[in-house]
């Protein structure tokens, strides 16, 4: 299998690359609602009214991957200090602000979540539309496997893929109740990015097998509280009422 080497004009070329999902957004946009367009979509990149929620995006991973490896590592003799040992905490803020500008939330998110979201939940649910999103993003993604000093370089396309489009679900989820907010979805992509920096090297096949346990658990417990169709509490007292109908 070839490998695509490291160069400062590669690197460039691919950070260039990078804002195809921001760009794409913006232009069809503009295409299809004009200025007004483009200022409601800058403008739920840096809102959301819902502050419960944004907690939440930058915290739920973040704290799955924790207590996941706390419980591998207990029983191990590791204790609590051990697993918050990660440099300086200014290296760890540096690193949250430049995986949130230039790591993948400011570059995609505008896109996957700003744009191709809603355009997909105009033709199929939520669930649907989720899973479609995630196979796009994560085939998106495909051409890292092949290039050095990427985290999916070892990884095996198949378990991104599930793990992408697992994923996916919270963001629709988080997307779909706070009224769109891009910044959620910003949050979210940058504690992902975060999490794996920070817990990777103390990650072990225990830890990873709990969490993800603990995500499927919280995923299926989504969509059974919200409702596959909106993923949204307020559209699913009507979802169902529609099941206790079509079950009669």
């Amino acid at each position: 299998m070839g490998v695509i080497s490291d160069s400062p004009l590669f690197n460039i070329l691919m950070l260039c690359g990078s804002f195809g999902p921001f760009v794409a957004s913006f232009f069809l946009t503009y295409v299809e609602r004009g200025i007004d367009g483009i200022k409601l979509i800058w403008h739920k990149g840096w809102h959301c009214d819902k502050k419960a929620y944004l907690y939440i995006s930058f915290l739920l991973i973040p704290g799955l991957s924790f207590f996941s490896l706390l419980l591998a590592s207990l029983p191990l003799g590791y204790n609590l200090l051990d697993l918050l040992k990660f440099g300086k905490y200014g290296y760890i803020f540096t690193e949250i602000l430049v995986t949130f500008l230039i790591g993948g939330p400011f570059q995609e998110e505008f896109g996957w979540r700003g744009y191709a979201l809603d355009y997909l939940q105009s033709k199929w649910n939520a669930l649907e539309s989720s899973i479609i999103l995630g196979g796009i993003w994560s085939i998106w993604h495909f051409p890292l496997f092949f290039i050095v000093d990427t985290p999916q370089l070892n990884q095996s396309f198949i378990s991104f893929t599930i793990s992408i489009i697992a994923v996916s679900v919270l963001f629709t989820w988080l997307h779909n109740n706070t009224d769109g907010s891009i910044l959620v979805a910003m949050s979210f992509h940058a504690s992902i990015n975060i999490s794996y920096l920070v817990f990777m090297p103390k990650i072990s096949i225990t830890s990873n097998l709990i969490f993800t346990i603990f995500l499927d658990v919280t995923i299926i417990c989504i969509v059974f509280s919200y409702g596959q169709q909106k993923l949204n509490r307020l559209n699913r007292k009507d979802e169902t009422v529609q099941i206790l109908k079509l079950s009669h």
